[in-house]
């Protein structure tokens, strides 16, 4: 009977606050969905039988995995660990249940945390202690629990629940579908078929038979050496037997070294394949970045110069922010002005008329009035000075101007006041002239430039993210396609791949020239056999020749069930794998072609989606790549011809499969595995009423999905508050 998980539950296990109760999935038999955003639980949830299998966690930060022990401090639940004083214990833990035909069990594991100082994220603020694992087990008559001491049987309990073997198929996340099986390695598709066939007892027999009929001709030799007279014929076929033989052996291991060499050019052509398609990905985001980073620079540029130059506007005549709130000083400053000018003019005349008095009246002293006054009675036609009309043509007005125009004198002013400030005030009202204007328009002026400001803040604040984004696209391409940041040009791998593929037909001919030569030699051998059996002696005991005769033919038909076997079977996981492969993309608009396996000299098998018109179709998304390799997966497991018992867990295993082939996927999955707990990103829409995008909607009311849950967080709270609310939606 097949393993089935009834439930999962958490205790203050990374956002799953609180006891077990609290946090607690049910499953069924069939189709189980848990839709989660990012942070929401989802891959904590894989971590769980991370932690069940192999006591270890994937790391979130560096995708790498820990143990759990020395990764404790960060698996307690952030919340439990701000509410544990010092002093004080908490206990972190997974609780799973599952059940087979017969039993159903009970397993939980977990630590004990004791804080010992006030960092709450420090590991050297925590004492940890792993708990004994918890087994009770229980039949389906009488639902009582019994724990299970036995520490080899907890650990089979464990192992039932996917046997280790088989887990790279039953239990992954999304990127790992592209490393379950490599094609391009004889050695992938052989170690799926042993798993799943009985394979291996062919090749145990082959090698039974092998040692036997080594025996078998040795004892027929021996026998024959014993009872034949001198022979040198005969023992001239006997040895360029043992030559061909080891000639044979030589070519055969040779024949070995370059298909290995076939397979790592193969591998390298592949993997340069998929660089160069990352290389083109890279290229076009390249581009972008580029672009992108070019407007970002000039809006910075421009965000930069705008806020140096709000400095100016506070000097600049057109803005003149420097006078606002001087609104009152103006009329302040015109009182006193001409509080001054009035004794400044009294002195003057006093001075010009005791040195002059004959020309006092008909000529000002020098540059008196001055030249603001003179230009403000000139364009007024008013004379302040006797505080007489001036009209434009008249001797009043013709004298001020005669005034404005006459020689500079300043050579024999003399001083009449200690601090003559006439000059400076002149000046000071010349200066300040261009702002005199401005009061009113001072406020608008400084509203649209913080307005200006904020719409270039929000624009650059918008090229920076979106510059993030595609830093961060180009990023998972080198994680998804390559182990380093090297940006290789497109010429470069091209060279490689041109290298690899020049390889490749070397180790292909090669390979061709050996085979050649190990057919040859096995005609050789088979000739010198056949010339020694008539060359043995009539009166050899029949049992020596009947059985080196026999087991020889074993030897042969031992090797070819194998082979046959091994044909056989990639024939069945290709029609196996077509089968699901077309359920997979039912809803797509790839139709009419088929999967196809083919063996490449070296003896592995290379996989290739054929059109209808017999093409090879390359170049397909990624999403398309690994919808492949996961009907393949499912052919391995289908095409076994006993039911397979265990169940599916995928984290994100729809990451590069689009909304089509996810819906493909979902339908297809029950044909294969009894149970599925998959966890899924892609259905969660946080701007849906009801959270789900239309395929969520659509899955919800199909019969084959049995549970169907939702979890969420408030991000609205702090990180440390931040917690897994779990809704059960079916």
């Amino acid at each position: 009977m097949a393993s089935i998980i009834n439930s999962i539950s958490f205790k203050n296990f990374f956002n799953y606050y609180g006891d077990y109760d609290d946090t607690r999935y049910e499953f069924e038999e069939g189709v189980n969905i848990v839709v989660a955003d990012n942070g929401a639980g989802k891959s904590k949830f894989f971590n769980a039988f991370l932690w069940l299998f192999y006591d270890q966690v994937l790391d979130s930060d560096d995708k790498q995995k820990k143990s759990v022990k020395d990764f404790a401090v960060k698996i307690i639940s952030d919340k439990a660990k701000k509410e544990t004083s010092i002093g004080e214990q908490v206990q972190t833990g997974i609780k799973i249940e599952y059940s087979t035909g017969l039993f159903k069990y009970q397993i939980v594991k977990s630590f004990t945390a004791t804080r010992i100082s006030e960092k709450i994220t420090d590991f050297d603020s925590w004492q940890i202690t792993i708990d004994d694992i918890e087994i009770d087990k229980t039949d389906h008559v009488l639902p009582k629990y019994k724990p299970v001491y036995d520490a080899d049987e907890k650990q089979k309990i464990i192992s039932k629940l996917i046997l280790p073997t088989l887990r790279q198929y039953s239990f992954f996340q999304g990127e790992e579908v592209d490393k379950m099986i490599d094609f391009n390695k004889k050695s992938s598709i052989e170690d799926a078929v042993r798993t799943l066939t009985n394979i291996s007892k062919y090749e145990e027999i082959a090698d039974i038979v092998k040692e036997i009929a080594e025996k078998a001709e040795k004892d027929l030799n021996k026998q024959t050496k014993s009872t034949s007279e001198h022979n040198d014929r005969l023992e001239q076929a006997i040895g360029l037997k043992k030559v061909l033989q080891d000639k044979f052996s030589q070519e055969s291991e040779k024949l070995g070294e370059f298909n290995n060499l076939y397979e790592s050019a193969e591998q390298e052509k592949n993997d340069l394949e998929r660089n160069f398609a990352n290389a083109e990905k890279r290229k076009e985001l390249d581009d972008k970045i580029s672009n992108k980073r070019k407007i970002l620079n000039q809006v910075k540029e421009d965000y930069d110069s705008f806020l140096d130059g709000i400095n100016n506007r506070f000097f600049d005549g057109n803005f003149s922010w420097i006078s606002l709130g001087f609104e009152g000083s103006v009329n302040e400053f015109k009182n006193k002005i001409k509080d001054y000018r009035q004794k400044r003019y009294e002195k003057q005349a006093l001075l010009n008329a005791a040195e002059n008095p004959n020309d006092y009246f008909t000529l000002l002293p020098v540059n008196s009035p001055d030249a603001v006054t003179l230009d403000q009675m000139i364009e007024g036609e008013h004379c302040y000075v006797c505080d007489r009309p001036a009209e434009e043509g008249s001797e009043a007005h013709n004298y001020l101007l005669k005034l404005k125009n006459r020689p500079n004198e300043d050579s024999s002013r003399r001083e009449f006041v200690k601090n003559d400030l006439e000059d400076f005030f002149g000046n000071l009202q010349l200066n300040s002239a261009p702002f005199l204007n401005k009061f009113e328009s001072i406020p608008t002026s400084v509203l649209r430039t913080r307005e200006k400001e904020l719409e270039l803040k929000k624009r650059l604040d918008k090229l920076s993210s979106e510059m993030k984004a595609l830093v961060s696209q180009r990023k998972d391409i080198l994680i998804a396609g390559t182990d380093s940041e090297r940006k290789d040009t497109a010429s470069d791998i091209i060279n490689q791949y041109k290298g690899a593929i020049r390889r490749m037909e070397q180790a292909s001919s090669r390979i061709e020239r050996l085979q050649d030569s190990i057919k040859g030699l096995k005609s050789k051998i088979l000739t010198t056999e056949k010339e020694i059996t008539n060359l043995r002696p009539k009166d050899i005991p029949k049992g020596f020749t009947i059985n080196y005769e026999i087991s020889k033919d074993l030897v042969e038909a031992s090797l070819n069930a194998q082979e046959r076997v091994f044909d056989k079977m990639v024939s069945l996981l290709e029609n196996h794998a077509n089968e699901h492969f077309q359920n997979l993309i039912k809803y797509n608009d790839i139709k009419g072609g088929v999967l196809r396996f083919d063996k490449s000299p070296s003896g592995g098998i290379s996989l290739d989606y054929i059109d209808e018109l017999g093409n090879e179709v390359s170049g397909a998304s990624e999403g398309f790549q690994r919808m492949k390799k996961f009907a393949v997966v499912m052919s391995i497991i289908s095409a076994n011809t006993s039911q397979y018992n265990y169940p599916l867990l995928a984290d994100a295993p729809l990451s590069a499969f689009g909304k089509a082939f996810n819906k493909g996927f979902f339908e297809a999955i029950p044909n294969v595995f009894p149970q599925s707990l998959i966890l899924v990103k892609d259905l969660y829409d946080k701007d849906s009423e009801d959270k789900l995008t239309d395929l969520g909607q659509q899955l919800i009311k199909n019969d084959y999905i049995k549970t169907f849950y939702i979890n969420e967080v408030d991000e609205e709270l702090p990180q440390i508050e931040r917690t897994t609310k779990i809704e059960r939606r079916k």
